[in-house]
């Protein structure tokens, strides 16, 4: 994957974009007209940026964010010192990116009593099909690691068929992990209707003691309504969001898919190491069974 598209689907370019705005506000207090040009590019270059990454805060975070410019244009215009209108555009753009930086931390679970795990996902779970013969990442979790998998990950799963194979598979595991939405996304899902999907598959999941963790989607421009609607119904139902970054370290890999989406071998060892590193804190030492004395 290209290391500019990387930088965007994983929102990394909303920080970028942040800090050209500081810089932009920075220079509206020079005099020099060579100053004003270069923040007003500086300006623009932002707003690209943070436009571009598809970061899903909301609305009012995206409007808060132009006032910074606008308040230190208005002070120059009317003849004012721009001090005061520095200082607060660069608290409100530094408090904008606090908001947002927690998205980008890998989520902390707590031990558990068993080593089970219950996986609901797409085909970036399942593989693709029958020409697919990869050992599957959940497979690799419970081969490689001991965990029990309850694995409902389906090829062209969506948040309602996730829903619906819950209710006729109901599971038991303390910690589950979904990776869905990637085709309701990409599909002909409207935003209304994956947001009663999903929010009907986590209060299906949702009981006391069980820890769900949840990928986020990487987003696309324009696509952000997707992500806000992700981490509201994670915020309602206490979910943990593992940041875009990781699925998408995955399938950046050499080799790691067949079609910049669909994990080859490589790809599926590299998810299973990544989610391992989510998963360990959570599961308990596997007991080692008792070594018989020689006769």
């Amino acid at each position: 994957m290209n290391r500019l598209v990387f930088h965007i689907l994983s929102g990394d370019a909303f920080f970028a974009g942040v800090a050209l705005l500081v810089v932009a506000v920075l220079l509206q207090t020079k005099s020099a007209p060579r100053w004003r040009r270069a923040a007003t590019w500086f300006a623009l270059g932002g707003l690209i940026a943070i436009g571009v990454s598809a970061t899903a805060l909301p609305t009012w975070a995206y409007a808060l964010m132009l006032c910074p410019l606008a308040v230190g244009r208005c002070a120059r215009f009317f003849g004012g010192r721009s001090t005061w209108a520095t200082a607060a555009g660069v608290a409100t753009l530094v408090t904008l990116a606090l908001i947002e930086a927690p998205h980008h931390v890998l989520p902390a679970l707590r031990p558990t009593p068993t080593r089970q795990v219950a996986i609901i996902g797409d085909s970036i779970t399942a593989g693709y099909g029958a020409d697919d013969a990869a050992t599957k990442w959940p497979a690799i979790l419970r081969d490689r690691h001991g965990v029990d998998v309850e694995d409902l990950s389906r090829m062209g799963a969506t948040a309602a068929s996730a829903a619906t194979r819950l209710r006729e598979n109901p599971v038991d595991a303390a910690v589950v992990l979904v990776e869905i939405g990637g085709n309701d996304m990409l599909g002909k899902t409207t935003p209304a209707a994956f947001e009663a999907a999903l929010d009907a598959l986590l209060a299906a999941l949702r009981r006391p003691g069980r820890q769900i963790v949840m990928f986020e989607l990487p987003l696309p421009p324009l696509h952000e309504r997707f992500g806000r609607i992700q981490r509201q119904l994670a915020a309602r139902h206490g979910v943990s969001l593992i940041p875009k970054r990781v699925l998408l370290s995955v399938i950046e890999g050499s080799d790691a898919t067949v079609d910049s989406l669909h994990l080859t071998q490589r790809g599926h060892d590299r998810m299973a190491a990544f989610v391992w590193a989510i998963l360990a804190p959570a599961m308990p030492t596997p007991i080692a069974p008792p070594v018989s004395s020689p006769t």
